[in-house]
């Protein structure tokens, strides 16, 4: 269903120093609020869908359509769990040739973190807070599916009719909408994307209870860094893994040739030995992606394909030496490197009561409500809710 706004209501357009808003009611049961701040090089949407009406014994499926003028050539792109972009082609399989029977639904696929279109030269983004939906059904135009009710099995699996109630039949949510010229637009919606969908969660909690330490005066600033780390690289893990070793795991967050305004799709060189504020990292060893045996010792698959006639021979082995030096790690587009790091504490934090406590607190003590769970080795998204991950199975997976 594509709502239209009612043409007797006039939009609010509240306005001051902070924030510029347009107040959009389409309907008694979806709204919703576009938000400008200063200095800011994009435009927030905060919709608000539900109850959907089924009265009048039809299902309901709620879109946000962002329609422009870009010649787009039936192409779109979607994130694959926030990081790598994946070409999509309307009434097209790279593999088979499609029968397409479905032209609506045989053309969304899943967004993760984002969806975009682009002719080439203008590139427009759509940063989601949550997995949804996504295609572009027509040339120039994209879309999200923010909500649906249904009254029938769609045939797709649940063998149960799409239609929630109690909670689950009001949803609000927010996109974020880029228009950018293509060569600058991976800079701003990869960026944006880590600070909104890796934003710290807010945690509030009734006053009057007893602080860690009675003798020391509460900390009001901490920072666990001594400088500041390149825009392309941002820290995954850092967890105890023993009284002086470490998890460490950091990733690229650009893709090759993504960014070459601000170079951020080059390699990037890091310097871990005194990057952290609290520790200095005196040895470091690099390990397989989750962490359960040391890189070196890694044994890859290697196999032959038969592609076009040509034979591709699998991924080289990557060498790495067993002790790696913490001064000179360098990261690649994309990639994600992980490392036991020795730590030697500096002066004063192994014997801060208050420090200890509180870092004991944050990596062991505190439990995600509301969020997402990803899987280290496939980069599976799972959400949780309510405290519990919430982790089903494909039919494949169940089967191996």
């Amino acid at each position: 269903m594509n709502a239209q706004a009612d043409t007797h209501l006039t939009p609010a357009c509240p306005q001051t120093a902070l924030v510029q808003e347009v107040h959009q009611k389409f309907s008694a049961w979806c709204s919703q609020v576009i938000r400008l701040y200063p200095g800011q090089q994009h435009v927030e949407l905060e919709w608000s869908v539900g109850p959907i009406p089924v009265g009048d014994t039809w299902g309901k499926e709620v879109i946000s359509r962002f329609d422009t003028p870009l010649e787009t050539k039936g192409r779109f792109y979607t994130d694959s769990n926030g990081r790598e972009i994946l070409e999509r082609r309307r009434d097209y399989r790279p593999t088979w040739k499609l029968n397409q029977t479905e032209p609506m639904a045989g053309n969304y696929y899943p967004v993760n973190t984002r969806i975009y279109i682009t002719d080439g030269n203008m590139q427009l983004t759509v940063l989601t807070d949550r997995s949804q939906g996504g295609s572009s059904l027509r040339d120039g135009s994209l879309e999200l599916m923010v909500h649906r009710r249904l009254l029938k099995d769609d045939g797709r699996g649940v063998s149960e009719p799409l239609m929630e109630n109690g909670s689950g039949s009001w949803v609000r949510g927010r996109h974020l909408v880029l228009l950018d010229t293509a060569e600058a637009a991976a800079a701003g919606h990869r960026l944006l994307a880590e600070q909104e969908v890796l934003a710290p969660q807010v945690v509030l909690a009734a006053g009057g209870g007893a602080p860690y330490n009675l003798d020391a005066a509460p900390r009001t600033q901490f920072s666990g860094l001594r400088s500041e780390l390149p825009p392309s690289v941002h820290l995954l893990t850092l967890a105890t893994w023993g009284p002086e070793m470490l998890l460490l795991r950091l990733e690229h967050q650009f893709a090759v040739g993504e960014d070459s305004g601000r170079n951020l799709s080059a390699p990037v060189t890091l310097n871990l030995r005194d990057l952290f504020s609290t520790f200095t990292i005196t040895r470091l060893q690099e390990t397989t992606l989750v962490a359960n045996q040391l890189r070196e010792a890694a044994s890859r698959l290697k196999w032959t394909t038969n592609t076009d006639g040509a034979l591709v021979r699998g991924p080289a082995p990557h060498q790495t030496p067993y002790q790696l030096d913490p001064a000179n790690i360098t990261l690649q587009p994309m990639e994600i490197r992980t490392f036991l790091a020795s730590v030697q504490w500096k002066e004063g934090f192994e014997k801060d009561e208050e420090f200890l406590r509180t870092t004991h607190h944050l990596l062991l003590e505190v439990e995600g409500m509301e969020g997402t769970l990803q899987c280290p080795e496939s980069a599976r998204m799972f959400p949780i809710i309510c405290g519990i991950p919430s982790m089903p199975l494909s039919e494949e997976e169940t089967k191996n």
